[in-house]
């Protein structure tokens, strides 16, 4: 099961992981193609550990549309699983998408 923090595939880059808790994280990052800030998610965990979305057993990211980003990362306020760390981080890129 790869760290979310270790799945950067060639077009998005990390900048921060904003939550990960049971096999499911949210990331905050650059896609490289426009050089956009979005936000990314994926499950970490996976029959063959690669977890999902994977593009040829390599694990990737799913690039969350700009129109529903800010209602997911709102929506994750709420978790009960959430550290406060995670929910400060979650603030402060609220402030910039």
């Amino acid at each position: 099961m790869p760290k979310p923090e270790s799945v950067n595939p060639e077009k998005f880059k990390v900048i921060r992981i904003l939550f990960n808790h049971n096999d499911f994280a949210v990331s905050y990052g650059t896609w490289t193609p426009n050089k956009a800030k979005v936000i990314a998610m994926r499950y970490n965990d996976g029959d063959d550990g690669a977890g999902y979305p994977k593009g040829f057993g390599h694990p990737q990211w799913f690039i969350v549309s700009e129109d529903i980003s800010k209602n997911i990362l709102t929506g994750l306020l709420n978790n009960p699983l959430l550290t406060a760390d995670e929910y400060l981080h979650i603030l402060e890129v609220l402030k910039t998408i």
